[in-house]
């Protein structure tokens, strides 16, 4: 299958749902990251001078994991939704062809996020009529909503649950690789400490030891006999 992870931030995926990402890689799958924002220059921890090995760099961690992670032009508080940006994130979904997506959750304390949820939505669901092209566009078989965990998610109630045990040392393992990369050592730890911790606690809720949780965009049947 072909997955298509849809982000604000080169970091809302491999926060929120790492260990999906690598269990996707493991089994097979075919695996696309997107980050709406590719242009760091306006924040702090990049800026100017930093901007294109930052791009370079996270592709290759994410290409060491057998994942494609694309970035698309805008800047942080600087994307609206608009015909220009249903139609270029429409445009990679079109490309990608997912037969599962995944979208960041609409109530969140960074603006940044809401907006992306809002464009993915569209961008998954209405494509083809955004692109004036049903005959090129296939939209995924099915839609996930994810969290980006405490400080940012809010009002997220998940329905689906995926056991993460067997790939939790190599999910944090990445996480730590990139937040290093990008922020250095002592903010990485407070990430790795927060992603802990909500994995532990989703694991709780379903029997295991680390979990990550989705909420279903619709109702899917499934086989429980």
């Amino acid at each position: 299958m072909k997955l298509l992870g849809i982000g604000a931030h080169y970091d809302d995926c491999i926060f929120g749902i790492p260990g999906i990402l690598l269990r996707a890689v493991d089994q097979g799958h075919q695996v696309t990251v997107l980050s709406v924002i590719g242009d760091y220059r306006n924040w702090a921890p990049v800026g100017e001078e930093r901007q294109d090995a930052m791009i370079e760099g996270t592709q290759r961690l994410f290409e060491e994991k057998g994942m494609a992670l694309k970035f698309l032009d805008y800047r942080s508080m600087d994307i609206e939704v608009n015909e220009v940006s249903k139609r270029a994130l429409a445009e990679v979904v079109a490309e990608v062809e997912p037969d599962v997506g995944f979208l960041l959750w609409p109530r969140d304390s960074h603006p940044d996020h809401e907006v992306v949820s809002q464009l993915s939505k569209v961008a998954f669901n209405w494509g083809a009529t955004v692109l004036g092209d049903s005959r090129r566009f296939r939209g995924p078989r099915r839609l996930y909503y994810y969290d980006n965990g405490p400080r940012h998610t809010f009002g997220f109630e998940p329905d689906t649950f995926v056991d993460i045990d067997e790939y939790w040392e190599d999910a944090i393992d990445w996480l730590g690789s990139v937040m290093s990369f990008v922020l250095g050592a002592e903010r990485e730890h407070r990430v790795i400490e927060s992603k802990q911790t909500l994995a532990a606690y989703r694991g709780k809720a379903c029997g295991v030891q680390f979990a990550e949780a989705l909420k279903s965009f619709q109702n899917y049947p499934v086989d429980i006999l």
